[in-house]
């Protein structure tokens, strides 16, 4: 009785340490579209409006460490959003990243600062990702990029 219960704590001791790490689970290129949410001025007024780009976008998980990702979003037409260092929380079916406060979206060449979160399901590997920058010229303070992918 003594070797069954040894072996069977070893087993569970085994499974617990090879867990795989959340970052090792949604590291990985996916391609997705792009929906911008942003502001624009009519008649002394701010319109919330949308556009989406169906083509040449992209998001890049690399992993730092166990529950570290660097982030690169990427659309062609409205920029590039990179989060060197985004920490994890794993939900055990799916993760959730964040950026550190460091964030940046370059767009034709200059830079603003944004905040990166994100959410990737470990089975069907479906993500979304958002940029927010609050400070994007001529935005009304709202100017919001949905990474989401849509195959499973």
């Amino acid at each position: 009785m003594k070797k069954i219960t040894l072996l069977l704590l070893g087993i569970i001791a085994f499974t617990a340490c090879s867990k795989e790490p959340p970052a090792d689970k949604i590291k990985g290129s996916y391609g997705c579209n792009v929906n911008l949410y942003t502001r624009y001025m009519k008649n002394g007024k701010w319109r919330d409006t949308s556009y989406v780009s169906t083509t040449n976008n992209a998001v890049v998980l690399e992993k730092i460490d166990e529950n570290t990702v660097s982030v690169k979003a990427t659309s062609k037409k409205w920029g590039e959003a990179i989060c060197t260092a985004a920490k994890i929380s794993d939900f055990n079916y799916e993760a959730n990243f964040s950026g550190n406060g460091n964030d940046t979206l370059y767009v034709n060449g200059k830079k603003y600062v944004a905040d990166i979160s994100g959410t990737v399901s470990y089975d069907s590997r479906s993500m979304a990702v958002s940029v927010r920058v609050p400070n994007f010229p001529n935005s009304g303070g709202k100017y919001i990029l949905a990474f989401t992918n849509t195959s499973y």
